[in-house]
């Protein structure tokens, strides 16, 4: 079972200074020791126990890049049964926990999720905790629905491995920090209008914020933008093998852009090396039939459930109608 998103550094003294003062007894497996994770002791045994499962290693992987400070380790009898990571304490909170099947059936996924629940509802930067199943996983499913998260929506991981992709001449440069706030529109009303379209509800739209801004400002390296005319009219993100994120900019859709920019991407991340291109689509995205048109093969569906703990504080709509 797989859960994940939460917000700034502080988190990771948060976690620990609360993992030390918890009393063992809110644990209720016997011979279960949950400890703060360290690399040298712990890395190697996690990796072997998730060696089969690819998903669950990157995320771990994932985990450990970006906010190793809230990753725990479940011991029992002395040997590494599972693992817990949250990414912080933000609004939307991502939290995985994996239990290997030696042990499974024996309350420690309920024993770390209720870790979980108890870290991220205390803090009042957290509105809500998601994560994933992959589909077909009925068991994982269940636990989640009995621990209070439902599917917001569907989304498949499609893989290309073939050779780079015919490119048109197209300008693209990468993105700087004056870009945020129309990069910013353009996404959000993007992915408004498709969560709209395929009937994904909630739909939201998230306001710009200076967090979200340093952070683009950090990865800009890894941030495309599209001009034309010398407008920006998409933006796109590489993450690794992984194109994380494309958006072009509403009412210029379906005039090829998107197929350009995305050729465009994909031979970046070849560029730098890679021979397989990942990426994620919703189900019912339209957009799938251009990455399949462009080589992308679906290779897993996973669903993304949602718990909230307090109200959602994003915009339902954009702030003017478009």
């Amino acid at each position: 079972m797989n859960i994940w998103q939460s917000d700034d550094i502080k988190a990771c003294s948060i976690f620990h200074k609360d993992y030390i003062h918890e009393e063992k007894g809110e644990i209720p497996v016997d011979n279960l020791l949950l400890a703060p994770y360290e690399p040298a002791r712990d890395k190697a045994a996690i990796r072997a126990m998730l060696s089969g499962n690819e998903l669950f290693d990157e995320l771990f992987l994932k985990s450990e890049r970006m906010f190793a400070d809230g990753i725990f380790v479940a011991r029992y009898n002395g040997d590494i049964a599972a693992f817990l990571g949250i990414d912080g304490l933000k609004r939307k909170a991502e939290t995985t926990i994996f239990v290997s099947k030696a042990y499974r059936s024996m309350g420690i996924g309920t024993a770390l999720i209720k870790r979980s629940d108890g870290l991220l509802s205390r803090s009042e930067a957290v509105e809500r905790s998601m994560g994933a199943c992959i589909d077909g996983d009925l068991a994982s499913l269940q636990f989640l629905y009995k621990n209070g998260y439902y599917i917001s929506y569907s989304s498949y991981t499609m893989e290309r491995d073939g050779g780079p992709l015919p490119e048109s001449h197209i300008s693209v440069r990468q993105y700087e920090d004056e870009d945020y706030l129309i990069c910013q529109n353009i996404s959000e009303i993007a992915f408004f209008k498709m969560h709209e379209q395929v009937g994904m509800l909630p739909a939201y739209y998230s306001p710009p914020n200076d967090r979200e801004r340093q952070s683009f400002a950090a990865n800009k390296s890894n941030i495309y933008v599209m001009l034309v005319d010398d407008q920006i009219v998409a933006v796109g993100i590489i993450d690794g093998q992984e194109l994380s994120h494309v958006s072009v900019r509403h009412d210029l859709q379906s005039r090829g852009y998107g197929r350009a920019f995305v050729a465009y991407l994909v031979n970046e991340i070849m560029r730098r090396g890679e021979t397989v291109v990942k990426l994620g689509v919703v189900k019912g995205n339209p957009a799938k039939r251009l990455y399949e048109s462009l080589g992308f093969k679906e290779t897993s569906l996973h669903h993304w459930l949602t718990k909230y703990y307090r109200p959602d504080t994003r915009l339902s709509r954009p702030p003017v109608q478009v």
